[in-house]
């Protein structure tokens, strides 16, 4: 399958303008990644040296763009009311298609009395503190949004192809809607009855006035019950001072300075578990991460690019020490742009998601996952931007508001424990047989990470 946005050989001066804007088109809509060729002779030239052809005219193209709006048939939208309007225990699924529907997914949201859980590329397109969002999906997601995709009976798949199908109902258990600009992806994941292909927001404005508004909101309370639990353990987790210190902590208090406006930014690793449990998108806050790439060391250059495109937002980027190590040259780009960025560095020294992949998934003990230890505020500083250094969780708080005062870039080093675990949101039987044979097969620090688990499992009981 072509995956390319566009693929272009740029001929000559005169056709740079074209192809360039022709593959930033394909690319914002959507169609994939675009790819120039540009021979190193031609770089070079000058604009006037290049003889155009009657055709090429210039500035004949503009960077003007828009949006399509596609509406699915009439036929497909009564299919798809039928099936929403007969349900009694509705949850809807959004993701990265839905970050331009947001007043659209929250009034569907409402009418069906429907908990709504969120991929992780969706983050931000419902307020965390929304009274139907239950937080994320999957393994970095959290035990309401399980339930809620476990106990439906009816499921609204809205811009996103969640790829972890063991997370979805079992096949036969909901009657299923999905919304998708992409026809490919209409029932990818789930066996859905009806697919509506159309951009999110012009599909879920068309369907409003045919869904009648539900008075029972016995499914969605039974949810709502779990995600104050739920957002409970998080605030005890946050409030630890145990030593060494829990990334928890970190990512807790760092919430506490995020404002409506912030950009997101994060790795592909553990940090990303706490980023996608602990940092709330309110107002008009954005988020991003590699998604289906899973790629580490992006949440950096993601941030410089953030802050470049919106210089009068603050940016924050949650990365771990396995990341930033592969780009750290980065680090400069800030400094010399003066770039808004706030690099929160979780260091445990270690490959942490490796680790417990190779653990929790495989049963395999911990190898290869320790990292030569950097002093990355030592390198932030050399490169030109602030360093600071938390070890203390009781100095957390103080260090962040320290960091997060000044303008420009910073970068804080967050000491943390290797020992902690990103647990998913409801531990398998399968799991914990492949953690015991991992911790009895002999992973280093054994003894510490069983003590670790001991106590979060009565932390969780209690």
């Amino acid at each position: 399958m072509d995956v390319c946005g566009y693929n272009a050989r740029v001929m000559g001066a005169a056709h740079v303008e074209n192809a360039l804007n022709l593959a930033c088109r394909a690319t914002l809509s959507g169609r994939g990644p675009s790819h120039l060729t540009m021979p190193v002779d031609l770089q070079s030239l000058p604009l006037k040296s290049d003889l155009r052809s009657e055709r090429n005219v210039p500035e004949h193209v503009s960077t003007a763009r828009g949006r399509a709006a596609l509406t699915p048939p009439d036929a497909a939208l009564s299919q798809a009311t039928s099936i929403l309007n007969a349900g009694k225990k509705i949850c809807i699924l959004a993701g990265r298609g839905t970050l331009d529907a947001k007043d659209e997914l929250s009034e569907v949201a409402e009418l069906l009395q429907a908990p709504v859980a969120k991929a992780l590329l969706g983050k931000a397109a419902m307020s965390d503190l929304h009274p139907h969002c239950t937080g994320g999906v999957g393994l970095l997601g959290t035990s309401p949004s399980q339930d809620a995709l476990a106990d439906c009976d009816t499921l609204l798949i809205v811009g996103t192809s969640f790829p972890y199908v063991e997370f979805y109902p079992k096949p036969g258990k909901a009657r299923g809607v999905q919304i998708d600009n992409d026809g490919e992806r209409i029932g990818l994941r789930y066996p859905v009855e009806c697919g509506l292909i159309g951009d999110a927001a012009a599909t879920l404005r068309a369907l409003v006035p045919r869904l009648e508004r539900r008075t029972d909101d016995a499914f969605l309370k039974s949810i709502q019950k779990g995600i104050a639990a739920w957002r409970k353990d998080l605030d005890e987790q946050g409030a630890l001072r145990d030593a060494p210190m829990k990334p928890q902590v970190v990512a807790f208090e760092l919430n506490k300075h995020l404002t409506d406006q912030t950009i997101v930014t994060t790795d592909s690793g553990t940090n990303t578990s706490w980023a996608a449990r602990y940092l709330d998108m309110r107002g008009d806050m954005k988020f991003s991460v590699s998604g289906n790439l899973a790629s580490m060391a992006c949440g950096l250059p993601y941030a410089n690019a953030a802050a470049l495109a919106y210089p009068e937002r603050p940016v924050v980027a949650l990365v771990g020490d396995g990341g930033l190590s592969m780009l750290m040259a980065e680090l400069s780009t800030s400094a010399k742009y003066n770039l808004n960025v706030k690099i929160i560095v979780l260091k445990n020294n270690s490959l942490g998601q490796i680790k417990w992949e190779q653990m929790a998934f495989l049963g395999n003990p911990e190898y290869g996952c320790d990292l030569h230890p950097v002093d990355y505020s030592a390198v932030a500083q050399a490169c030109g931007v602030r360093g600071y250094s938390i070890i203390d969780p009781n100095q957390c708080q103080d260090v962040l508001a320290k960091a997060f005062a000044e303008q420009g870039p910073a970068l804080i080093e967050a000491t943390v424990d290797p020992n902690e675990p990103p647990l998913p949101p409801k531990v398998s039987f399968a799991q914990a047989r492949h953690m015991i044979e991992a911790l009895v097969g002999g992973t280093p620090d054994g003894a510490k990470i069983v003590k670790q688990l001991a106590k979060d499992t009565i932390r969780q009981l209690i």
